[in-house]
């Protein structure tokens, strides 16, 4: 398990990057974590990541080119229940719905002083989103970064929601519903909306197929530019410092059994 550890955190800090800030933030709970905020401006991409005081690691990428939101959750073993290893999760969505500003005004950030202890000003609130497939091979068709980023997941999911919204690749087949396994129609949500009719976690037995949720929250993260008036000589508006945000997310996937859902996200 150390030695996972390990890598994670070679890979984390071995990763070509434009920048590469380290924010100390504090929790509404109190606790102060760090979060680790890369910013590549050639491959257009930002990448938020922390260690959770419960030992799970979150990795949040951002592809504005392909409009692409990958959430990784890597969950470590209970050893007191008998579990070895790790799990892993990865959840795309549609970038329109990420708020971070972009990799290039990212990379201009500085911290003049970094030891300081930061809050977000603004509560974005909850965003739910339910899985409705298996992403196979369509990770790849849709952004090569987000498809590195959720290599170590076994399974990343995505919303039919999301794959209508993306638009078709340059030479690729006008439409990624043969590159996903969509979840058998007990775990969809009828029409779209409402409960699906495959129980909750909480309520399946050992062996069954159920659904559950897990929940992420990044407490501070760059949301928007902030612009101030210049001298009324001039009259023009400059850039004069950022936004932040906190946002939580709660994902509500499809398992093939119960032992499969995360036990801090059963339903």
């Amino acid at each position: 398990m150390e030695f996972f550890w390990l890598l994670l955190s070679l890979f984390m800090f071995l990763q070509p990057t434009n920048l590469q800030l380290l924010i100390n933030v504090r929790n509404q709970g109190g606790d102060v974590m760090q979060e680790n905020i890369t910013a590549n401006v050639s491959e257009d991409t930002v990448i938020l990541e922390f260690l959770r005081l419960d030992g799970v690691f979150i990795s949040q990428l951002v592809d504005f080119t392909n409009e692409v939101e990958a959430m990784k959750i890597v969950i470590p073993a209970e050893e007191e229940l008998g579990q070895s290893g790790h799990q892993a999760l990865c959840f795309l969505t549609h970038a329109a719905q990420a708020d971070f500003i972009a990799p290039d005004a990212m990379a201009k950030l500085r911290q003049k002083n970094p030891g300081t202890v930061r809050m977000a000003e603004e509560d974005k609130g909850w965003r739910q989103s339910t899985a409705t497939a298996w992403a196979g091979r369509a990770a790849r068709l849709l952004s090569a970064p987000a498809a590195r980023h959720c290599a170590l997941a076994p399974h990343v999911y995505l919303r039919a929601a999301d794959l209508a919204r993306w638009p078709p690749r340059p030479g690729m087949e006008q439409s990624y519903s043969s590159s996903v396994t969509s979840f058998p129609e007990r775990a969809l949500p009828a029409g779209g909306e409402g409960q699906p009719a495959a129980p909750a976690c909480a309520v399946a037995s050992a062996a069954q197929d159920c659904m559950c949720h897990i929940e992420v929250c990044v407490n501070w993260y760059p949301c928007g530019l902030k612009y101030c008036k210049g001298k009324p000589s001039g009259g023009l508006s400059y850039r004069c410092g950022i936004k932040t945000c906190r946002r939580c997310y709660r994902y509500h996937f499809y398992v093939l059994q119960r032992s499969s859902c995360p036990g801090a996200g059963l339903s």
